[in-house]
């Protein structure tokens, strides 16, 4: 189990700026190539969705790989499948590509999957053929859509 030792948290902001450069790439490197995006549901549904726009994706499917438990890893599995058309050539998006479990499941589920995720770590760098950025295996990544915002009081109150 990996020890996590810092964190990057991100707001909504960043998420679309991510996804605006992310969709960049993909079209500089593979323009019009794809016609359909399969989202691997939950954290990939929010990029998946950006990019649909970006990329002018009109066919979107989920997927959704179960490999967490709260913060506990364990054997990936499908809790849902997608539509057949989805099977072979879609581009596939993620938030984030950890360990590489679940896009080595995809991998051998799928034919010829292009894999597209916001972050990638090491040990799953070697599947994703489009990501904006790296970081270290130790990285917690919180991306909005797991965490509240809440009010924090000031360092130094008013002495009113």
């Amino acid at each position: 189990m990996t020890h996590y030792t810092s964190d990057i948290y991100l707001s909504w902001d960043d998420i679309q700026t991510m996804c605006r450069r992310l969709a960049a790439r993909i079209h500089d490197e593979a323009p019009n190539q794809f016609d359909r995006i399969l989202a691997v549901t939950r954290g990939g549904m929010i990029p998946a969705g950006i990019l649909a726009r970006e990329l002018n994706i009109r066919q979107i499917d989920t997927i959704s790989v179960a490999s967490y438990d709260e913060q506990h890893r364990r054997e990936p599995f499908i809790l849902k499948d997608c539509q057949p058309e989805f099977l072979d050539g879609a581009l596939v998006v993620d938030d984030l590509a950890d360990t590489g479990t679940t896009l080595r499941l995809l991998a051998t589920k799928l034919t010829n999957p292009h894999f597209a995720t916001l972050f990638v770590k090491p040990a799953g760098a070697d599947l994703v053929n489009w990501f904006v950025q790296e970081t270290s295996q130790e990285t917690w990544v919180r991306f909005p859509w797991d965490t509240v915002r809440q009010y924090a009081a000031p360092l130094v109150k008013d002495q009113i």
